[in-house]
């Protein structure tokens, strides 16, 4: 037993060897990265050895990494054109077998070491790609969503929204608010969901092209916040709590009651769009078990009666 700790230490301090003889000994002089990105190319000269996203970040060219470089996300796959090395093991878990034959790499695991070309693809197809092969990290999961499809004047299809002259107009009154102001995005957001109660792609497709705001950067805000969703939300968003108190005083009998009321399970929209139901850990209001919320309003010590005749209310039905 004591040797084997004793061979442990030795790996380690082997290991931690070879990274500092890395980092401070070995040059690799001045390398070229071509980027490819967007119809545009670019080129940077820097010094060998950082790793690609970093030095990508300093030239703010802008590349989605949800797990700051720690190779568990899968999000910052670029296509390198020329001058990779290998596909590391790090990296293989979230390739296709047509992302390896095609030279994918993770840009977080790619280090400088030579002149290397890459192609950055559109994020937005990144992330489908990444859910279509289920290469991804689970704790990270997104999904889309596609239903009655409508024509919107953007060139893509949008679900659940027809576009018409209002709409153009409101979107050009949050351009043109926050068209001079930096680190806006958040407030643009918030503009937005209050106008459509979620955010739809187009209109983020268009705020970006239009403020010149990178669409990755614009999506890593939007899924961070949980005030924010991706997909049509009803009019009516119930919260439950599943914290430990309402979890024993009947959480998961309340919710049975408003998926059996509603017809749709916990995560869901009905489809006139007037409730949407979600689950909380914790909504701080333990005295209240079980609680829920719908909207900014609390319900407490609820049951499948009081669940009844809460929708009912939310309904417009009387009591």
């Amino acid at each position: 037993m004591i040797s084997l700790f004793i061979l442990n230490g030795v790996l380690v301090a082997i290991a931690v060897i070879l990274l500092i003889a890395e980092k401070y000994l070995v040059t690799y002089g001045e390398c070229k990265i071509t980027v490819n990105q967007n119809d545009e190319k670019k080129e940077i000269i820097v010094a060998g050895g950082s790793s690609l996203l970093s030095v990508l970040s300093e030239n703010k060219i802008n590349i989605s990494s949800s797990c700051a470089g720690k190779a568990s996300c899968g999000y910052c796959k670029v296509k390198v054109l020329s001058g990779a090395g290998q596909l590391l093991p790090t990296e293989e878990i979230f390739m296709s077998r047509e992302e390896k034959l095609s030279n994918v790499h993770l840009a977080c695991q790619v280090k400088i070491k030579n002149d290397i070309e890459i192609f950055i693809p559109d994020f937005l197809e990144t992330v489908k790609t990444i859910i279509r092969k289920r290469t991804y990290d689970t704790k990270l999961r997104w999904s889309f969503k596609i239903v009655n499809q409508v024509s919107s004047p953007f060139g893509e299809d949008l679900p659940g929204l027809r576009f018409d002259t209002e709409d153009k107009a409101k979107l050009k009154q949050v351009s043109d608010a926050y068209e001079q102001v930096e680190e806006a995005v958040v407030p643009i957001l918030q503009k937005i969901n209050k106008t459509y109660n979620y955010l739809p792609e187009p209109v983020l497709r268009h705020v970006s092209k239009n403020l010149d705001i990178p669409l990755s950067l614009i999506y890593r805000t939007a899924t961070f916040y949980n005030s924010f969703s991706l997909v049509p939300i009803g009019k009516h968003v119930i919260t439950v709590c599943t914290g430990t108190a309402c979890h024993v005083k009947g959480a998961e009998k309340v919710i049975f009651a408003l998926e059996n009321e509603l017809g749709i399970k916990r995560g869901q929209t009905t489809e006139d769009m007037l409730f949407t139901l979600k689950t909380v850990r914790c909504l701080g209001c333990c005295g209240l078990a079980p609680v829920l919320k719908v909207g900014e309003e609390i319900h407490g010590i609820m049951d499948k009666t009081k669940v009844v005749n809460l929708i009912k209310t939310y309904r417009g039905v009387s009591v």
